[in-house]
């Protein structure tokens, strides 16, 4: 066993042990907060600059604020949302469901950051290291990476490629 498979392995542990605690409804309440606070801090920055900060010059710099103030008030009112979500979970005596779901969900998480990471590696010489030749859960994350190159930027997916 390499750095790399500790690394991995390491990375999917936490992810699944910190996915547990939070429990499933969480996990997935809090992917969706990220997105919709980005979507309504998209969406609203340059009206709402226009209408409450009129005042702060260059209208960038208003609309760059109102895409924070946004963005961070979406963000509270629907962590907000998700405690209330969680709480109501836990009182109905489904608490132990959630976080064994939310282990699986962790589990997944992890193995797509450690994907994320190695097609990142890609673009460096690491997968050509002999810790990363040796590693014996290199090839199948290289699997795992290759498996997003369709979806990728012509310019972006003929860069990625791993040593056999």
């Amino acid at each position: 066993m390499t750095l790399f498979d500790i690394l991995a392995l390491g990375l999917i542990g936490i992810s699944v042990l910190v996915s547990m605690v939070r429990g499933v409804v969480a996990e997935v309440a809090s992917l969706i907060t990220w997105i919709v606070a980005f979507v309504v801090a998209k969406l609203f920055a340059a009206p709402f600059a226009d209408m409450a900060l009129s005042s702060i010059q260059p209208h960038a710099l208003a609309v760059v604020v109102a895409f924070l103030l946004l963005f961070v008030a979406a963000w509270l009112l629907q962590h907000f949302l998700r405690s209330l979500l969680t709480s109501a979970i836990t009182a109905m005596g489904l608490g132990g469901v959630n976080r064994v779901l939310g282990g699986v969900f962790g589990a997944a998480k992890g193995v797509l950051l450690v994907t994320l990471a190695v097609l990142v590696c890609a673009f460096t010489d690491l997968p050509k290291t002999p810790e990363w030749q040796q590693a014996q859960t290199a090839f199948v994350f290289e699997q795992l990476a290759e498996l997003t190159v369709p979806y990728l930027p012509p310019f972006v997916a003929e860069q990625v490629k791993y040593p056999s």
